[in-house]
């Protein structure tokens, strides 16, 4: 009893009023997704600021170790000689490791930051002193003898000045270590914020496509089953079932007023009859049908769409009062003797008509004459945008029209335009390599900029392809084992990390998340893979 009382209440619930929910929900998971998207792009600037860092520190750090031992090694060269040419060719070398180890400590210097700071102060002061100790070794050696220089140069003092310059890089060198930490922290971080962005879209597009099936389900399959039945019933045939009439909505309402609308033309027929085997009831006939004729114009003017109808000259048989809410006329306004002319230059005052009167009317005539149905969209000035069906009576005695106003309809597709172009433009720019394939063909049906990067080969070249006419055999055949896995019907999401050989790019090691995208009937429609190449092999690539 409680569940049917709660889906009572849901069936209550008007259309208008379910699509403005869906929208807000809508827009709320848009929002967030660009909150998540600018937070995922300062992630990588912080990301790619840090990783630089680090890698430029240690370089430096290697660069600093390696000039110091090359000087070392130049003033042994020095010690070891017995002429004065061959002190000078280390001199010279040693000299010149020294300008190296200057110009790499001055450009280390402009990269240094807070928590290196005090520890490379103290660094480039050993190192300032360690270059000009080296130089005055080179000059002793020339200028004096190679034994002047040995004894410079090979003492105690020195090789405890050298170990303390190894103790410095050592301590610099723990501190890169933390900062590359980090960068892996950072890196975890911004994998996590690419994945809220992917469940983030992938919920848009289940909302999208949920307003979608609302409108669609609920509205435009209704209002046309619902007007071919009304064709029916002007068309002589009475008797049929009127859907949807069982509805609490706004279609339920249409659907009640084509009802009274055949049960009016019923009684009518029935009337009618009577008529005929008694002269003595015509008088209470008559009566009852101009009630039913007053129920059949409650019925008309209480339908949601405009209505109006005209006779083949252009005259007014019939017009509700939708048809005068729409176009602002007024509600007590007259339609005997009205043409269509009259009713447009009354529009024309009001301001919800900007035409050429005489050139609308002489085309209206035209299909009127004709017999050819239309359906067309017209905008107001006020920024309204109306339905128009216009369709011929049988018999060729007039012209129906109902007026409908799809202002809202029409934001609402624009909106999911917009929406589209939108989580396109973000699906394309993520890192995150995004490839979409057809779960009973396996065939690519999407592919993103990064998975062209990561691949090596332009999406051209996929779509419509499998993995078989894009990758070698191994790969090709590991990656539809893991795809037939993803059509049975129990499949989840996995996620698995292999190396492949890819067209383009050699072998790459690769984390691929798979994820089966199901209809409402539970079985895998597409398959989703989400590819991101993993740290170590990127590191193996640079290098």
């Amino acid at each position: 009893m409680v569940q049917r009382h709660i889906l009572d209440r849901l069936r209550a619930v008007s259309l208008r009023h379910q699509i403005y929910a869906a929208s807000c929900a809508f827009f709320v998971v848009i929002c967030a997704l660009v909150a998540v998207a600018l937070l995922s792009f300062r992630q990588q600037a912080e990301y790619q600021d840090k990783l630089s860092l680090s890698s430029r520190s240690a370089a430096y750090v290697e660069r600093a170790n390696g000039l110091i031992y090359a000087v070392v090694m130049e003033s042994r060269g020095i010690y070891m000689s017995s002429d004065s040419a061959t002190v000078a060719r280390y001199g010279e070398n040693l000299l010149k490791r020294n300008r190296d180890l200057a110009e790499v400590v001055d450009a280390w210097e402009k990269i240094v930051r807070n928590d290196d700071a005090g520890l490379f102060a103290t660094f480039k002061t050993r190192i300032v002193e360690f270059i000009r100790f080296r130089a005055e070794l080179v000059r002793r050696a020339n200028v004096i003898s190679q034994a002047a220089g040995r004894a410079w140069g090979d003492n105690e003092a020195n090789r405890t000045a050298r170990t303390a310059l190894n103790a410095d890089l050592e301590a610099l060198g723990q501190i890169y270590a933390r900062r590359a930490d980090e960068v892996v922290i950072l890196n975890q971080r911004a994998w996590f914020t690419t994945w809220l962005i992917v469940l983030l879209g992938l919920v848009a597009l289940a909302l999208a496509a949920y307003v979608g099936a609302v409108i669609r389900r609920s509205l435009i399959a209704p209002l046309h089953e619902i007007t071919e039945t009304a064709d029916h019933i002007a068309a002589g045939k009475v008797v049929v079932t009127v859907p949807h009439s069982e509805r609490l909505d706004e279609v339920g309402k249409l659907g009640q007023a084509v009802q009274q609308l055949q049960d009016t033309l019923i009684r009518n027929k029935e009337l009618r009859t009577l008529e005929r085997t008694s002269s003595r009831q015509r008088d209470n006939l008559e009566i009852q049908l101009q009630e039913n004729k007053r129920h059949l114009l409650a019925a008309i003017n209480s339908m949601m769409p405009g209505l109006m109808m005209l006779d083949p000259e252009g005259k007014v048989i019939l017009m509700n009062a939708s048809y005068r809410k729409i176009y602002r006329l007024p509600q007590d306004m007259p339609q005997s003797g009205l043409t269509i002319r009259d009713i447009l230059r009354r529009r024309i005052e009001i301001g919800t008509f900007a035409g050429d009167v005489e050139s609308y009317v002489e085309a209206i005539l035209a299909r009127i004459e004709q017999g050819r149905p239309a359906v067309k969209h017209v905008d107001l000035k006020d920024g309204r945008v109306i339905r128009i069906v216009e369709r011929p009576m049988t018999g060729g005695v007039g012209w129906v029209s109902t007026h409908e106003d799809f202002t809202e309809q029409r934001h609402l597709q624009h909106s999911l335009e917009r929406t589209e172009h939108l989580l396109a433009a973000i699906m394309e720019n993520i890192r995150v390599a995004i490839v979409v394939k057809d779960a009973a063909t396996l065939r690519y049906i999407f592919v993103n900029r990064a998975a062209e990067v990561l691949f090596g080969v332009g999406r051209t070249e996929m779509i419509g392809r499998t993995a078989r006419d894009v990758f070698g055999a191994e790969t090709a055949e590991w990656i539809e084992r893991e795809d037939r896995q993803l059509q049975r019907a129990d499949a989840g999401a996995t996620m698995t990390v292999r190396a492949i050989e890819t067209p383009g790019n050699g072998r790459r090691l690769i984390g691929i998340r798979h994820v089966p995208i199901a209809s409402d009937d539970g079985e895998a429609r597409v398959l989703l893979s989400l590819i991101e190449e993993q740290a170590e092999q990127a590191t193996e690539a640079a290098g």
